[in-house]
Parts: C-alpha cells; sequence; structure tokens
C-alpha cells in the first residue's frame, strides 16, 4: 500500500502519500514514502505484475497544535475537523481539499516529497493533486524508480472530484 503512510496518530503532520521521504523524516519514518515501499517489494522478490502504485483520491487532515508552525512535521492537536460531506475526521476527500483550497486555504508544495499540503488556522491537509498524480505516473511510465510494476491504482473513485460537490481548481 503507498497511502496511509501518515495520519493523526502519528501527532505531527505529514503526507498521506509521498513520493519520497521528508527531510525531516528519520528512523522508520524514512520508510514510509512510495520509492521506498516498490523499491522494498521489487528487490525482496514480490512479481511485477502484482506491484501497485496507490494513488489516493483523499487526503490526511491534522489540527495544528500552533497554527504559526504548519510545514511538514508540525506538532498537531489532533486528527482534522470533519469534512463538509464525508463527516470524517481526519480524512477529506479531494473535492472537500479543493473547497478548502477555494475558501483561501493556504496550498504549499513539499519538493522533497513530491506532495502539496495546505493549511488555514489550525487546520492542515496533506494529499495528492494533478502535479503530484502526473509526477508518479511519469515514474511509473520511464520506471524511475527502476521497479517494473502493472500499474496505478486510484483508492477510492468516489472521493475524486466531483462537479456537483465542488468547483474545479
Amino acid at each position: 500500500m503507498t497511502y496511509n503512510l501518515h495520519g493523526s496518530q502519528d501527532g505531527y503532520t505529514g503526507e498521506n502519500s509521498p513520493l519520497y521521504k521528508s527531510l525531516n523524516d528519520t528512523g522508520i519514518n524514512t520508510l514510509l514514502n512510495v520509492d521506498y515501499i516498490m523499491t522494498y517489494w521489487n528487490e525482496n522478490g514480490a512479481a511485477p505484475e502484482k506491484l501497485i502504485v496507490g494513488f489516493p483520491a483523499y487526503g490526511q487532515t491534522f489540527t495544528l497544535s500552533d497554527p504559526s508552525n504548519n510545514g511538514i512535521s508540525a506538532p498537531t492537536a489532533s486528527a482534522g475537523t470533519l469534512g463538509p460531506y464525508t463527516e470524517e475526521s481526519g480524512t477529506w476527500a479531494y473535492y472537500e481539499i479543493c473547497s478548502f483550497l477555494n475558501d483561501g486555504a493556504t496550498e504549499a508544495w513539499d519538493s522533497a516529497q513530491e506532495v502539496p499540503y495546505a493549511y488555514q488556522g489550525n487546520k492542515w491537509v496533506g494529499y495528492d493533486n494533478v502535479k503530484s498524480f502526473r509526477i508518479k505516473l511519469n515514474g511509473l511510465n520511464r520506471t524511475t524508480w527502476e521497479v517494473p510494476c502493472y500499474g496505478p491504482l486510484i483508492w477510492m473513485t468516489s472521493l475524486a472530484l466531483s462537479a456537483t460537490r465542488a468547483n474545479s481548481l
């Protein structure tokens, strides 16, 4: 599985499906990224036709302990607020993230991990967007990781952007 790699149980912000490790990662956290996971399975004999990269259509949300500390690995108080549609704490569908961005949240790009995150006040979300999906797809197409695999899987399509639920970006 190449998503759900960080969540509110960590006690700090983290990306849902980072391509590479964060500059702040130490210990076991250096293993929580798509590149490491795909390489590990390939080097340990997994059949390439059974390797699939998961693309999450949702983000992991957090409530920041201090809104002025809003980057990767910032301390958190709890899971993020309920999504307006999914009504789930700690997880927002992509269309809920789009609404958050349209309502004035600041979007940032973590170049080390090749994924975005957004924050506003004490709300924080780590997610994938079109740019990060393209980067991951280009890696699959060019075997950037030197890992042959069967292809991508989007989890779950019902959480992807819906024109009936949010405006597209």
